[in-house]
């Protein structure tokens, strides 16, 4: 297993999040699909192959993956080959790309080191607001350097919860109808669901008690896994809604402390079986 210097990773986080925000800040809304999808490629792209260069020559025995608009592909034989020995990056440049487009600032940067299939290493960076969340298996998560946990509610009765959905969340039907029954489900128990941002930032959100939960449905691994570690190692609970644990490939997830994520995923399997 390879060791990784956790700040100097938080450090390479920090240095391209500057250069994001630059030109978040100075580019204007893209406002049609098409030229949503070219910038896209060019400003996320440059940012990713900058972390790959990077984070490559300092673990060089690390493999890389990365999410190509909801396509999971290794970016060459090379890095595939690591990757298949157990070790290798997440990274997600911009999570909530089209707030990044659109000059929404509710954006952020995501890289999750994978072993054997299991999150070990998550960061979470708002540029934006100079946020960093960051998590180590077993040794907790932390904003900006200090600990931090789930809040302590008991239940997500009247709570403050989120919900999001993948990218091109229409083209998975039976992700649709589960996200309306559950929004419908869930909207007369809380005091107000909310979408405050990119998913990884959500949940980021959760394990620092702002939220009281999250939930999702849907394959949206490459937003939610770090997040899921951060959770966890706040204390909280990352799983799927039928209570299964969470990880690549999983096509729902819930999200909260103990006692809010025990009622939320009877209330959501209460709702998908009525």
């Amino acid at each position: 297993m390879t060791a990784i210097d956790t700040e100097e990773v938080l450090g390479l986080l920090r240095e391209a999040g500057a250069d994001l925000c630059e030109t978040f800040w100075r580019h204007e809304p893209v406002m049609e699909v098409d030229d949503m999808m070219t910038a896209f490629r060019r400003i996320d792209g440059a940012a990713n192959a900058r972390l790959k260069l990077a984070l490559g020559r300092l673990h060089p025995a690390i493999g890389w993956l990365e999410d190509e608009l909801g396509d999971t592909v290794a970016e060459d034989a090379e890095t595939a080959a690591l990757a298949e020995r157990g070790e290798y990056w997440i990274c997600d440049a911009i999570d909530g790309a089209a707030h990044f487009l659109r000059a929404i600032p509710n954006w952020s940067m995501s890289l999750t080191l994978m072993r054997e299939g299991v999150p070990v290493f998550s960061a979470i960076f708002d540029a934006v607001h100079d946020e960093m969340f960051h998590a180590v298996w077993g040794h907790g998560a932390y904003r900006n350097g200090e600990r931090i946990r789930v809040n302590g509610r008991a239940s997500h009765y009247q709570g403050i919860v989120a919900t999001s959905q993948p990218p091109f969340a229409g083209r998975d039907r039976r992700a649709v109808r589960q996200a309306g029954v559950a929004l419908s489900a869930m909207l007369p128990d809380v005091a107000a669901v909310r979408g405050p941002g990119a998913t990884s930032l959500q949940l980021a959100y959760v394990a620092c008690g702002r939220l009281d939960g999250y939930w999702q449905f849907g394959d949206d691994g490459f937003n939610c896994i770090g997040g899921a570690l951060l959770v966890r190692e706040a204390g909280g609970q990352a799983t799927q809604v039928d209570g299964k644990p969470y990880g690549l490939g999983a096509l729902s997830m819930a999200a909260a402390a103990p006692g809010a994520h025990a009622s939320m995923l009877l209330r959501l399997q209460q709702a998908l079986e009525a």
